[in-house]
């Protein structure tokens, strides 16, 4: 009769996340397996408790070798209420903004940056978003919405996906203004390898006409493309999640970053997770013109 040794290691921190799963399988023959892999004898596989047995007794040498398996999970702090400011000092304001300049601040993290833009059409015309999307989607796979809304000046949309559900709106008088993290949600390239193109700025080395007449944010790395204007919703894969929404907020016309949502930031294992409080923006981020 067959009968399976089960280890499991699990993180404590995270349950039912399964670090390590080693199984042994034997037979009534006495051959047993590891996995699908080389064959060994019953003496073998005593030979194996028993180091098991060893490396339980030599606490000194089994405690470093699961931190290294386990290793620590940095901590996760609230999201800093930060006020974005321009490199004098001077707080940003709305009106402060030219439609379709591109922008960069960090936030939350000082590692993490974003660009600020206020959107408009081919005209220089503010057109503001709400949009509800998915943390998770498919690619759209067709031309940004800019393009196709005639005299509209503010987009209305639900793009469709699944995951966690969440609504990017527009901030300033236009509702035009948003925030989206400047690092690719495909292999995390940064600005500039991706950056935000108008509407009417040719999209250079761009792999499908669909995006090569702008009104995208689009990455040179492998070709992804999101839309600014539904929410950056993924138009053109690799990437398959939306980029990271920047939560804006007007406090007595100066303008404040609250909160990220969406999917997290790529490479993150959570949005402010950070071995120490410092690595936060804190109360004040700059922001500069690109």
């Amino acid at each position: 009769m067959s009968f399976i040794v089960r280890k499991l290691i699990v993180n404590p921190k995270i349950p039912g996340d399964e670090y390590l799963s080693v199984y042994l399988a034997c037979d009534r023959r006495g051959w047993c397996g590891m996995g699908g892999g080389p064959k060994f004898d019953r003496r073998d596989f005593v030979k194996i408790l028993g180091a098991f047995g060893v490396v339980g007794a030599g606490g000194g040498l089994a405690i470093p070798i699961v931190k290294y398996m386990m290793p620590e999970i940095p901590k996760a702090y609230s999201y800093p209420q930060t006020r974005l400011v321009w490199g004098d000092g001077r707080p940003v304001r709305a009106s402060d903004l030219e439609v379709n300049k591109i922008y960069l601040f960090n936030y939350p993290l000082h590692s993490t940056p974003n660009f600020l833009v206020n959107l408009g059409d081919e005209r220089g015309e503010p057109v503001g978003v709400r949009v509800k999307l998915y943390t998770n989607m498919s690619p759209l796979n067709e031309e940004p919405i800019i393009f196709k809304l005639g005299q509209t000046r503010l987009v209305e949309f639900n793009v469709p996906g699944y995951g966690r559900e969440y609504v990017v709106e527009g901030v300033g008088p236009n509702k035009s203004i948003v925030a989206y993290s400047a690092i690719c949600q495909h292999f995390g390239c940064p600005y500039p390898a991706m950056k935000f193109y108008p509407p009417g700025q040719q999209v250079p080395l761009a792999r499908s006409e669909l995006v090569v007449k702008g009104g995208v944010i689009y990455c040179t790395c492998h070709g992804g493309a999101y839309d600014p204007y539904r929410g950056a919703a993924v138009l053109l894969n690799p990437p398959q999640r939306p980029l990271p929404f920047v939560k804006l907020e007007e406090r007595n016309g100066e303008l404040w970053a609250v909160e990220v949502l969406g999917a997290t930031v790529f490479g993150k294992f959570c949005n402010t997770c950070a071995a120490e409080e410092g690595e936060l923006v804190g109360s004040e981020t700059v922001v500069r013109e690109v």
